[in-house]
């Protein structure tokens, strides 16, 4: 099938002018207006014409929406907070073909549900398909050329292809693309929103949804995001993603491509659900464990674990147990322990239904 492309469109920049919009430093706001970098966001995510639903989170003034059109999203729906945007969206989702839909709010207390509605709700192809069909002219049937494609042929395969293009969208078994060039000041609330929403298969993520999420980090948060054990950024956060999902970065940018230009560098982590997550259902005691651990990053496992015990007596069993069948070495670090192995103390603690201080 071949992608969709967006008809010529006034550049960013200027639609920035004329409706006189600036990035607004109470929601964190940084515009990118370079399309090859939104381009190659868009390429991280690996958008396609086959992809139920993208779902973009804070897309300001549109241009990654561009490229994520570009790409051959059938479906495009965003969430944006800022009113001011909407008349640029609005202009954008007229252009679409009826492919971009457009959700205003704030999306760490927005209902799932709205999304995929408004996802169901642009399956309506525009036109009819028979109307959309380019027409043959009669002379390109008479060709005695052997190796010329039969008209017909090609008609019914460009039916075909539009009949795929608007087909309807099931809620409970799509594939699904979330993207976010995130606010620096709420990605890491918005990433932990939706590892725990993953975990539970609440929201998009529900029923049988196979969702990847390509989000923008500022740097270091997002090198602790992909830091394996030892690294020295590996955090709280490393543990609960990596116990989810396959994570990678996808793709680095300077300060300098964003107006206005932050203090910090960017990077985009791209995350796909692992077919087996280290932990089932609830993420809540692994991100209790790992809290506790990393809020004592530079003591010993050993001396963490120990202060665990004599916060919670009732704990102390279990981890005398875990230790005994050497769960871990108690002279690493926090920041040593691997990501199974912090699963699997939480699985034990889970189990036995016990509390974890948060000291």
């Amino acid at each position: 099938m071949i992608p969709r492309k967006l008809p010529p469109l006034p550049p960013i920049r200027d639609l920035i002018r004329v409706y006189g919009l600036s990035a607004d430093q109470k929601f964190s706001q940084n515009f990118i207006l370079d399309k090859n970098v939104t381009d190659t966001i868009a390429h991280h995510a690996k958008i396609s014409v086959k992809d139920d639903l993208v779902v973009e989170v804070g897309p300001g003034p549109g241009l990654l929406t561009r490229s994520i059109l570009d790409a051959g999203a059938r479906r495009v729906v965003v969430v944006e907070k800022d009113p001011r945007f909407l008349p640029t969206l609005q202009q954008l989702a007229e252009a679409s073909d009826h492919r971009l839909g457009i959700l205003m709010g704030d999306m760490l207390k927005l209902d799932h549900a709205h999304i995929l509605k408004a996802g169901s709700a642009l399956h309506s192809r525009p036109t009819d398909i028979s109307s959309a069909q380019p027409s043959i002219p009669a002379a390109a049937g008479n060709s005695n050329n052997a190796n010329d494609p039969d008209p017909n042929l090609q008609r019914e395969q460009d039916q075909q292809q539009e009949e795929d293009f608007w087909r309807p969208m099931d809620d409970c078994n799509s594939t699904i693309r979330l993207l976010g060039n995130l606010p620096f000041g709420v990605a890491s609330p918005l990433l932990i929103q939706w590892l725990k929403m993953m975990a539970l298969r609440q929201g998009i993520f529900g029923a049988d949804n196979r969702v990847s999420m390509t989000l923008m980090f500022q740097k270091e948060v997002a090198e602790g995001i992909v830091a394996p054990p030892s690294h020295p950024q590996r955090s709280r956060l490393s543990v609960m993603a990596q116990a989810l999902c396959n994570v990678k970065m996808a793709y680095k940018l300077p300060s300098g491509v964003f107006v206005p230009k932050p203090k910090v560098d960017a990077a985009v982590v791209h995350f796909e659900k692992k077919a087996e997550p280290l932990v089932p259902g609830s993420l809540e005691k692994l991100e209790d464990v790992a809290r506790f651990y990393f809020n004592k990053r530079r003591k010993t496992v050993g001396h963490n674990t120990n202060r665990m015990a004599k916060a919670a007596p009732e704990v102390k069993p279990i981890l005398d147990e875990w230790v005994a069948e050497g769960g871990w070495d108690m002279n690493l670090r926090s920041q040593d322990v691997s990501t199974e192995q912090f699963c699997a103390l939480a699985r034990k603690l889970d189990r036995a239904q016990l509390k974890i201080p948060l000291t």
